[in-house]
């Protein structure tokens, strides 16, 4: 299997884009259903579709997997506001709409559904948690978080052992941030 080498020393930020990756604003309808069209562009709502000449910018990730992750956090992950929103799975020959994020390319599903699981865990939530004052998403609220190898999935308990964090610093973080349960995320 392919995988991705990151820089040493560079943060998970690297990976995150900035706000409408791919020039679709939150009000693109798609094609109608009769166009011939192959890429799979995820909006609010149901997915539509569209052709690769109506993608103005990281046209070199439409062929890659990625993962989304909505602009505006949402759901019940922590106190008084959602940390993240729930991230999915972009495959190949798909893209977005400026309601999503997204963290990519990558080399594979596993290495996406990898990323999910390090989104999942309390550590990655508690550091974006810090460069968050709003509902707000945006790349710069990734930048306390490290990149890791997501050739695994990761656990809390691997994260904290890695970071050498104390019992305390355990509890605070677990005091902060509330499970991200699967069907949540």
């Amino acid at each position: 299997n392919e995988q991705l080498v990151y820089p040493p020393g560079k943060g998970f930020a690297e990976l995150v884009s900035v706000r409408n990756p791919f020039s679709l604003g939150s009000n693109f309808q798609g094609l109608h259903p009769n166009t011939k069209a192959d890429i799979t562009v995820y909006r609010v709502g149901s997915p539509t579709v569209t052709t690769r000449d109506q993608v103005d910018k990281s046209s070199e990730s439409i062929d890659k997997w990625k993962v989304f992750i909505p602009f505006l956090a949402s759901g019940s992950d922590s106190f008084p506001h959602p940390i993240l929103g729930k991230p999915f799975i972009g495959p190949p020959l798909s893209v977005c709409t400026e309601s999503y994020l997204l963290i990519g390319p990558l080399a594979s599903q596993t290495e996406a559904e990898n990323v999910i699981s390090y989104i999942h865990t309390r550590f990655f939530r508690f550091l974006v948690l810090q460069r968050k004052p709003s509902q707000n998403a945006t790349k710069r609220v990734y930048e306390f978080v490290p990149l890791q190898d997501f050739s695994k999935p990761w656990t809390d308990e691997e994260l904290y052992a890695k970071n050498k964090l104390s019992q305390d610093e355990i509890e605070f973080i677990e005091s902060m941030v509330r499970p991200m349960e699967l069907e949540d995320a």
